[in-house]
């Protein structure tokens, strides 16, 4: 059958290519040429004519169908296809190719064996060095692996793999830098999404997150990969920047839904306060992060014994927590009445709240006209009038900071007041346990904003006089976290704070829990 050269060369066929009569019917039918149907036609062609023009097709598409059963697991018949091409021309490939068999055998030191024998046929073989190299790797050999990633790319200049396994192997030594210069070497060889994929991982998990989001978006525009736009949104997330995470997910869960998407979804839609869209795909992430389901549960249907006996099995700590609260509940609703409150918008509160305290989203659109300061006591009064009940006064927060404010900076904002709320209301904590909370939070939601109050924190102390002197009130959100993680540093009594400022105001909310 006569094959046009273009198509002769690109799939390594001959001009001219045998094929047995009762195959004819396959290739006009398929419209190509199937793999046992090129190998029959050489079988027969090479029965008759043993020439060496024929052995070496007959091998090659011999080791293409070794591939095939490797892959497909069918290691006894990829045995016997290698003991074929054997008999037709013995060279380097034989062992080279024994070596990938054993070595998915997980037989490595016999498949080392053979790696090595290929390669003292052939010294110039890259690919043997290569898979040398991931040998050694798998046996966690990943000095000896890196030298034969090395020879297979001095060999070789335009094969980027090498490059990519040294990363990889740099990376498993704790050999950030070197891995990080590897995967850069690789991408200036090929853009290939898989590289991205690993500089970003490595900068992610080196906390150098503005490093991965840049990689990880320049990866998807070679080429999309959802494993690229999964570690995004968690590179987004850490970053503070909420928004876009939430839009990377939600085309992940709608394209290329898995469980790990719907459950950082569900997270994802939970920090946004949005609880039944985040019950929605917790459901869908199914029994593995049943935990999650079960946590948001709890803000759609409210406290249930039932379910908190579900949920134990999870997080005993957790419903522990609930179920003490649940029997303080009394004496700490006292503790609120008696408090002196100085947010005026407690007024509003009474207007936009149902009769057990839960904010009426529908009411609350009425004040988004209010300024900065009011949209602030707002957010502190409406956790108020949630009274001893955690869950409400989480909802609430979570709801009334993201519509008002409508920014990201509004989860690092009322994340950070949960925390420090929770801490006094209900656990009488001291400030340094709570801020040391605050910081461990922050770390997960904005990375940003815990480092520039960890650096805030470090910094040689002032007075709190020198404090209140340099005070001016905050105009963003972040802003105003750090203040109030600055001034609770100080640790400061009633009679210390200036309640004629914001940040004033909310310390004695804090201080007086």
């Amino acid at each position: 059958m006569p094959i046009k050269p273009e198509m002769a060369k690109s799939q390594n066929l001959p001009v001219k290519l045998p094929i047995l009569v009762e195959d004819m019917p396959l290739v006009t039918e398929i419209n190509k040429i199937p793999l046992d149907v090129i190998l029959r036609g050489l079988e027969a062609q090479y029965s008759v004519e043993k020439s060496e023009y024929w052995a070496s097709y007959l091998v090659y598409f011999y080791y293409e169908k070794f591939k095939e059963h490797l892959n497909a697991q069918n290691y006894e018949d990829a045995r016997e296809i290698l003991e074929k091409a054997k008999n037709v021309l013995y060279d380097y490939r034989y062992h080279f190719y024994y070596g990938l068999l054993f070595s998915k055998l997980g037989d490595y030191e016999n498949a080392e064996v053979e790696l090595k024998r290929s390669l003292a046929m052939n010294p110039n073989f890259y690919l043997g060095y290569y898979e040398l190299g991931n040998l050694l790797y798998l046996k966690k050999e990943y000095d000896d692996a890196i030298q034969m990633y090395l020879k297979a790319f001095e060999i070789n200049k335009e094969f980027s793999l090498p490059l990519l396994k040294m990363g990889d192997a740099y990376f498993e030594n704790g050999q950030f830098k070197d891995a990080e210069i590897a995967y850069k070497t690789a991408l200036k060889v090929e853009k290939l999404s898989q590289i991205y994929l690993r500089l970003g991982v490595l900068y992610n998990s080196i906390q150098k997150f503005e490093k991965a989001e840049k990689i990880f978006r320049e990866g998807l525009s070679v080429e999309y990969k959802p494993e690229i736009a999964y570690n995004l949104a968690y590179t987004l997330s850490r970053l503070g920047k909420h928004f876009q995470a939430l839009q990377v997910l939600k085309e992940l869960s709608k394209n290329f839904p898995s469980t790990e998407v719907y459950n950082e979804l569900g997270l994802e839609q939970k920090l946004f306060g949005m609880y039944e869209e985040a019950l929605e795909n917790l459901e869908l992430a199914g029994e593995e992060y049943k935990e999650n389901y079960l946590k948001v549960l709890l803000f759609v249907k409210g406290y249930d014994e039932s379910l908190l006996r579900e949920l134990e099995k999870f997080d005993p700590e957790y419903v522990n927590f609930l179920r003490t609260l649940s029997g303080e509940k009394e004496e700490i609703e006292n503790r609120l009445e008696n408090m002196s409150f100085p947010f005026g918008e407690l007024n509003y509160s009474f207007e936009i709240t149902d009769e057990i305290g839960e904010v009426i989203l529908e009411e609350l659109e009425n004040y988004i006209y209010l300024t900065f300061k009011e949209k602030i006591g707002l957010i502190i009064s409406n956790a108020y009038i949630a009274g001893a009940n955690p869950i409400l006064i989480e909802k609430n927060l979570a709801r009334t900071s993201l519509l008002l404010f409508n920014n990201d900076e509004a989860i690092s904002f009322y994340k950070v007041f949960q925390i420090i709320y929770f801490g006094r209301l209900f656990e009488k904590m001291l400030f340094q346990e709570i801020i040391e909370r605050v910081l461990q939070e922050l770390s997960k939601v904005n990375v940003m904003l815990f480092r520039k109050a960890f650096k805030l924190l470090e910094e040689e102390k002032k007075s709190l006089d020198d404090f209140w002197e340099e005070y001016s009130e905050p105009k963003k959100l972040a802003e105003l976290t750090l203040k109030l993680i600055e001034l609770l540093s100080y640790e400061p009594t009633k009679h210390e704070i200036n309640e004629e400022t914001l940040v004033g105001k909310i310390a004695k909310v804090i201080l007086s829990l």
